[in-house]
């Protein structure tokens, strides 16, 4: 025990023995673990320093994917705003577009109607508009007669026009049953070929005829098969044949 108490009195007064001491007390590994555990505490640092560096770049990531969804809900709300309005406008240029087909419509019936002697001139002479107001009145008294059904008065009062005259091939008094439309399609040709032999329960003799500014395809071979004259662009009168 003395010699251990000498020891440690010798170490307290030359210090520089303690390295000496410890080379020989310990082993290689035990006198390198105070390196080994600096090293690690800073390999510790680094890694903290990483994950620190990590964490930020996520939380970044993650608020550039907020700013970017927010900005896609925004664009999808933009463009929900925009079909909104596309299809306003386009509900508003259909009805537009409905409107000036109707007014077309309504000055071209007026137009045949005002000028009836010059566009079915090649037909007809001595020619007659019949007004709408007289034609309704006819065909009511007509219905109440017994001649007409309902169905077939509400059918003739829809006549875009009916003009009486001396057909220019015999002089015979003749009813033409005029069709108008800008486009002329076989519902055209069909309407007028129908009303036509209705009309002949008046006793009348009557020609079917659609009149417009121009003939599709359809509409030609059913006037063929109909005997439907056809007045093209309001100037020439063309049996179609």
């Amino acid at each position: 025990m003395g010699d251990f108490r000498e020891l440690i009195a010798a170490l307290e007064q030359h210090p520089e023995w303690r390295a000496e001491l410890r080379r020989l007390i310990l082993t290689e590994e035990l006198l390198t673990v105070p390196e080994t555990v600096s090293q690690l505490v800073e390999a510790q640092k680094r890694t903290d320093e990483q994950i620190r560096r990590l964490t930020e770049a996520q939380r970044q990531t993650t608020e550039q994917i907020r700013q970017f969804t927010e900005q896609v809900s925004q664009f999808g709300i933009r463009v929900e705003e925009l079909s909104t309005v596309v299809n306003s406008l386009a509900q508003s240029l259909q009805k537009i577009g409905d409107d000036v087909a109707k007014l077309k419509e309504f000055f071209l019936d007026d137009r045949y109607h005002s000028r009836a002697a010059m566009y079915f001139s090649k037909l007809i002479r001595r020619t007659r508009a019949i007004d709408h107001d007289d034609l309704c009145q006819l065909l009511d008294d007509t219905q109440d007669q017994g001649i007409l059904t309902e169905q077939e008065r509400e059918d003739l009062v829809q006549t875009d026009v009916v003009v009486r005259g001396r057909r220019r091939t015999d002089s015979e008094e003749v009813y033409l049953i005029v069709e108008v439309s800008w486009g002329i399609g076989v519902s055209d040709v069909q309407r007028a070929s129908r009303r036509a032999r209705t009309f002949t329960k008046l006793g009348w003799q009557t020609m079917p005829v659609v009149a417009g500014g121009w003939l599709s395809a359809d509409a030609r071979q059913a006037a063929q098969q109909e005997g439907v004259v056809a007045i093209l662009d309001g100037a020439r009168a063309v049996l179609v044949e």
